[in-house]
Order: structure tokens, then C-alpha cells, then sequence
């Protein structure tokens, strides 16, 4: 399975087979390699460019693996390196993992174990979605409610129908929760301006009479409406139901 989001890994190893291995695994990944066959030649590699991942023979002429571990590590210390062997060197293997190598792996390799440990980087690489939030409704008491309830997501609290609309056309919200009447708009017509701008936005009414919303719950992206005073359960009910719908963790 191809990788999402490019990066880049340096192969370091004296053996031409493992070199080969590797560069083939990983490119077949969408994943740019780099492969050198000595200590010396990667930490020139590694002055010229910067590199996502190292892996990096433990036993190697002239300069071991712990050798040019200490080295690369010095040019750039932000780089995950995994150690490789295929001999007993568990003490080396130890003080490279004590210096701050990521992981250590044996030869013949376990493609399965290799394909894990370039995933977890990228995972750990990736940022995390925090589901962004917009509030529209004009009591101040409401946006201050919302804005501390949802102090764990990326909320917006606006107190006008026009102003709501401006700040959709700029920024791509997850969920917004909408009064039914504003002073100066009405659900129904920010409804019909909202999926002209955003027609995938999920909407959550709000409002202190169910009547009002009756005429509204048909509509597509409306997932339903809160009623004052607000049930808590069903607010972050609600937001788990659009995290799933779009995959946000």
C-alpha cells in the first residue's frame, strides 16, 4: 500500500543485496531513497539533504553503524534511525538505542516489521485534525456556553448571519450549530447561502421553540436541533456522530 505524504529515507549499508532490497521495498512505497555503501558517504548525504528516516548497518568498515549513528545524529538530530544486523551485537545495538535510535532490526528482514516501523513514523509524523467547530447565534450567553464546553476543539462563535457566512466562505468547517432566528438572518435563509458556499457542512440547529424547526429537519446536512436549555449529552453526541462520518480520531 502506497504511502500517503512523501518523505524520505536513507539506506546505509556495505552489503549491495540489502541496499537493493530496501530501495526496492520503499520506492515501491512512493518513497524517496537515497542508498551508500559506507559511514562517510552518509554523513555526506545527510550535510546535502535531510533525511525522514535512517537505517543504518551496525557492522560496516572503517566507521560501525554506532560510529555514523553519533555522527548523523549530530547534523540532524530529528531524523528516526533504525539500526540493522545480522550479527550478535546486542551491546552496540543497546547503546545506539540508548543514545535515542528508534528502533533496531535484524537481518533477513521481516518486511512486515520494516512496512511498521516507516507507517508509525509517518503516523507519528502526521498532524492530528482537531474537528473545527462553528457556533452562529446572538446571545453572548450561548457563544461563551459553547466556546468553554468545546475548549478541546477548534471552535469559532460569531453572532451574526452575515458575518457567519463570510467566515464559512474562508475557512472549511466540520460542524456548525445554528440558531433558527438571528437579527439579522433567519435559518432558513443561511441554509440556502451556506450550500451555496459549503453544501457539505453539517448543521445543528438551535433554538428555544421545536416548532420553529419542524419546517427545517428535512433539509440535507441537518443533522438535527439542540432545544434551550441545551442537553450536554447531546451536543457531544452529535459531534461524535460527524467525526465518524469524516473520519476525524
Amino acid at each position: 500500500m502506497p504511502i500517503e505524504g512523501k518523505i524520505k529515507v536513507l539506506i546505509v549499508d556495505d552489503e549491495e543485496v540489502v541496499r537493493d532490497f530496501l530501495s526496492r521495498l520503499l520506492t515501491s512505497k512512493g518513497i524517496e531513497i537515497k542508498a551508500v555503501d559506507s559511514g562517510s558517504k552518509a554523513i555526506e548525504s545527510v550535510k546535502e539533504e535531510k533525511f525522514d528516516i535512517t537505517f543504518l548497518d551496525a557492522r560496516m568498515p572503517n566507521m560501525n553503524g554506532l560510529e555514523t549513528f553519533r555522527e548523523l545524529k549530530k547534523i540532524n538530530p530529528d531524523a528516526k534511525y533504525v539500526m540493522m544486523t545480522g550479527y550478535a551485537v546486542d551491546d552496540l545495538l543497546k547503546e545506539a538505542e540508548k543514545e535515542g535510535a528508534a528502533f533496531s532490526i535484524k537481518k533477513p528482514f521481516d518486511i512486515n516489521q520494516v512496512n511498521s516501523l516507516v507507517e508509525e513514523y509517518v503516523l507519528q509524523k502526521a498532524p492530528k485534525k482537531v474537528m473545527s467547530i462553528l457556533v452562529v447565534d446572538d446571545e453572548r450567553v450561548v457563544l461563551d456556553f459553547f466556546k468553554r464546553l468545546l475548549r478541546d476543539y477548534d471552535v469559532t462563535t460569531i453572532n451574526s448571519g452575515e458575518e457567519s457566512l463570510v467566515k464559512i466562505k474562508q475557512k472549511d468547517f466540520d460542524l456548525a450549530f445554528l440558531d433558527i432566528v438571528l437579527k439579522d438572518a433567519t435559518a432558513q435563509l443561511l441554509y440556502s447561502r451556506i450550500q451555496e458556499i459549503r453544501p457539505n457542512l453539517e448543521i445543528m440547529l438551535i433554538s428555544g421553540d421545536p416548532a420553529r424547526a419542524d419546517g427545517l429537519m428535512h433539509l440535507n446536512c441537518i443533522r438535527g436541533c439542540l432545544y434551550k436549555p441545551f442537553e450536554i449529552d447531546k451536543i457531544f453526541s452529535v459531534i461524535e456522530e460527524v467525526k465518524r462520518s469524516k473520519g476525524i480520531k
